[in-house]
């Protein structure tokens, strides 16, 4: 990304609120691997081993990225909470010291575990929540998807009328996560007011980045019904929860 780019891209999409911990470790990964020759910045294989380097601040060089989805968010949670977020915490609740994303959604739908409050309504999601999604495909990998609340971007409603569903409520989540697949496409519909970082000048690439996902709520529970992954995702890639379970949680302090 050129340095122009970098810095329309920042000024567009750094919020200002509250420091979450999980998720200034975040940023700070992810705006390092956005300048100008910073490390690598990859969706890793499954047969690759998953490395997250944080680096020194200002040398973008010395900070790197080879993760998924999930295994970027139990970095990012063990670095920001060393006193818990350990092999031991993590194998016990969820099962596995790398957790997939099937593994955090089911943990967050029966009722979370120490550290980790289910958000049971869209519209409750704060910066630094996850939002755990379970693909229900069987397969050892590319389970789902897990990101990170950035920023909630309220209530949207599609200029295309089959993405909108009576009595349903649509919400634009900036995330922040690791993908193979940046969220949208860039000048298709208005991609612009909901951009990916990692779409930039007519180039996509993969990592770690901030883009834009569409949750749906129940207008009366406030509840997940369903979701799609960008702002100009067609009506094929609208999935709801009964086929692709969604399910959150906040990150807190106290067990």
């Amino acid at each position: 990304m050129h340095a122009a780019d970098l810095a329309t891209a920042r000024h567009l999409l750094r919020p200002r609120r509250v420091v979450v911990p999980h998720l200034a470790e975040a940023e700070a990964l992810i705006d390092h691997l956005m300048l100008p020759g910073a490390g690598a910045n990859l969706y890793k294989e499954p047969d690759e081993p998953n490395i997250v380097t944080w680096g020194v601040p200002g040398e973008p060089g010395t900070w790197s990225n080879q993760s998924q989805c999930a295994s970027f968010v139990t970095a990012v949670l063990r670095r920001a909470h060393p006193s818990w977020a350990r092999s031991k915490f993590l194998t016990r609740h969820f099962g596995s010291v790398s957790p997939f994303a099937r593994d955090y959604q089911r943990v967050f739908a029966d009722g979370g575990a120490p550290h980790f409050r289910p958000v049971r309504r869209v519209a409750d999601l704060r910066p630094g929540d996850l939002i755990a999604i379970d693909y229900a495909n069987a397969q050892d990998t590319n389970t789902g998807h897990v990101v990170m609340v950035r920023r909630m971007r309220g209530v949207y409603t599609a200029p295309s009328a089959g993405l909108n569903f009576d009595g349903e409520v649509q919400y634009a989540v900036q995330v922040a996560d690791c993908t193979a697949e940046p969220h949208g496409l860039a000048g298709v519909g208005n991609y612009e007011d909901f951009p990916d970082t990692r779409i930039a000048g007519g180039r996509q690439t993969q990592g770690v980045g901030y883009g834009h996902m569409m949750f749906y709520a129940d207008e009366l529970t406030g509840e997940f019904t369903r979701y799609r992954w960008s702002v100009n995702t067609s009506s094929a890639g609208v999935f709801e929860v009964g086929d692709r379970p969604v399910s959150a949680a906040r990150v807190v302090s106290a067990g």
